[in-house]
């Protein structure tokens, strides 16, 4: 072949093995993105735009410097209107001395398009497995070694979404959350040029948080896959705590043996497609204890936990925050309830229709407070659900909508001890159905180093809140869920639950306020093992 036909060949084919931008943005150019904006700009007025390189919802907001010295928010990807002048943008991950400024001048009746001189980074965190979780690191400018923030990842699964950096074009350190930049091992290092938007994994152990692998994606690589590339994702941690404490011949205790354990289970499987996102959580907790001793002899095993729960979500994102949800949700105990009495005890069981009797119970027996799977508490709801607020720190999402209630107590009794008598009074709920209105809000605060604060808070109004027989307090429930955790390994955890709970149905005008409200709260030392 002549010469001159291979380097034709060559010339035709090279544009297709050229590398092409390996840091293009997820948004349109500035000029289509100005074009997109419908704001008009009022008789005296003009306005700039600060092109968003990502996306506006998952940018942070830049400062603008007036001539007054003024300092304003305004938002990426968007015509903000401004008095004719000259300003300064700065466009900063932290403060304003770490960012980039850029002077800008404002015209009547025009749009300013801010020139990008920073770059844009989004950091994804994932296991071993590719599937996405809440992982933390710490992010250091490497010129400077000057500390820029802490960035979490995101559970995509829970359609949470990954914030973007904007941060001055330079080279950067990332080090596990608690290192700093003389770190010589769990950190890695990218480079932000300007005017680029740097897709970047890291791998790191959810357990640990140690750095197993990291390094800049292709666009077309960018998003996590499901495990096994499928958008099925699977979770089940079990886990176990329990003593064991013996006394004989101690000055100032009886001698006896205390046994007790629990165990726990907690499962997650999820469906994620696009913007729909179906996820089942199951939880199951059981303890036990038992005193052993030559005086009492051997006493009968006494719950300290016992608890099932099963939670269904279907939600939509239509919209960038807000979309509608369905929801299923149950809670119940497996075993039968006792209580278990040290002396001869006289209790007084109420019925729901006010007749009463009269038990006595022997010391060392057992005075019986509710069936198995009573009570048992059904709820659904379907409305809106709204992401109001996603950064590094913490999340919060509200849903609201119509929403029903199951209560099934099924004789299940509650103490209502009344003051003067000897006896232990008892009184027997009747089960319930409610329909109305639902609200929750649910959030989650991370804090140092592994430390970590879920909150849920679940109100619920009844729709016979116009029926005038309803009693003072009875429209309104509300149910209260907080876990506090702190990571000490990877297999070992301090655990606080606290779980308050208002049930209006109970309240009544001449019971005491306690009758209302359910306290259940403790502190474990945990060791859990992940399975899936």
């Amino acid at each position: 072949m002549p010469i001159g036909m291979i380097l034709l060949v060559v010339s035709l084919l090279a544009p297709a093995y050229a590398q092409s931008d390996p840091f293009p943005w997820d948004q349109p150019p500035p000029d289509a993105q100005l074009a997109a904006d419908t704001t008009v700009i009022p008789l005296g007025k003009g306005a700039i735009l600060v092109p968003s390189l990502t996306d506006p919802a998952l940018e942070p907001p830049v400062i603008l410097v007036m001539a007054d010295q003024q300092v304003l928010d305004v938002p990426t990807g968007q015509r903000v209107i401004l008095d004719p002048g000259t300003y300064t943008v700065i466009v900063s991950p932290s403060s304003p001395g770490e960012g980039v400024a850029v002077s800008v001048e404002v015209r009547d009746a025009e749009t300013t398009i801010v020139p990008v001189h920073w770059g844009a980074l989004r950091i994804e965190v994932t296991d071993g497995k590719r599937v996405p979780h809440r992982g933390g690191y710490e992010l250091i400018r490497a010129d400077t070694r000057q500390p820029i923030g802490t960035g979490f990842g995101a559970d995509t699964l829970q359609g949470e979404a990954l914030l973007t950096w904007l941060l001055p074009p330079g080279v950067y350190r990332i080090v596990r959350i608690g290192n700093d930049y003389r770190a010589l091992k769990d950190f890695a290092s990218v480079y932000v040029p300007e005017s680029g938007f740097v897709r970047y994994r890291l791998v790191e152990d959810p357990d640990t948080g140690a750095f197993l692998g990291a390094g800049v994606l292709l666009p077309d690589e960018w998003g996590t896959p499901k495990t096994q590339d499928s958008p099925w994702f699977k979770s089940l941690i079990l886990g176990a705590d329990g003593a064991f404490a013996q006394q004989a011949n101690v000055i100032g205790l009886p001698d006896q043996t205390v046994l007790s354990g629990n165990l726990f289970a907690d499962g997650q499987f999820s469906y994620h497609k696009g913007d729909h996102t179906l996820t089942l959580l199951g939880q199951v907790e059981e303890g036990a204890s038992q005193v052993r001793s030559e005086l009492t002899g051997t006493l009968p095993f006494v719950k300290s936990r016992d608890r099932l729960r099963g939670d269904l979500l279907y939600t939509w994102f239509v919209g960038e925050h807000v979309g509608p949800y369905a929801r299923a949700a149950a809670e119940t105990q497996a075993f039968s309830t006792n209580l278990l009495v040290t002396e001869d005890t006289d209790f007084i069981r109420q019925f729901p229709d006010g007749t009463t009797t009269t038990e006595t119970v022997a010391a060392g027996g057992s005075f019986h407070i509710a069936d198995a799977f009573r009570p048992s508490i059904i709820r659904e709801g379907a409305g809106l659900n709204w992401r109001l607020s996603t950064n590094r720190w913490y999340t919060l999402n509200l849903r609201a909508g119509l929403g029903m209630r199951q209560s099934q107590y099924n004789g299940a009794a509650q103490q209502n001890d009344l003051p003067g008598t000897n006896a232990i009074e008892y009184a027997q709920l009747e089960s319930y159905n409610q329909a109305g209105a639902e609200s929750t809000i649910i959030a989650t605060v991370k804090g140092p180093g592994w430390a970590t604060w879920s909150t849920n808070l679940d109100l619920f109004l009844d729709a016979r809140i116009a029926n005038p027989d309803m009693r003072p307090g009875e429209s309104l429930s509300a149910e209260w869920r907080n876990t506090v955790s702190l990571r000490l390994t990877r297999n070992l955890s301090v655990n606080w639950f606290g779980n308050i709970d208002y049930v209006g149905p109970l309240c009544t005008s001449d019971s005491p306020l306690r009758d209302c409200i359910q306290l259940d709260h403790s502190v474990l030392l945990r060791a859990s093992f992940s399975l899936l």
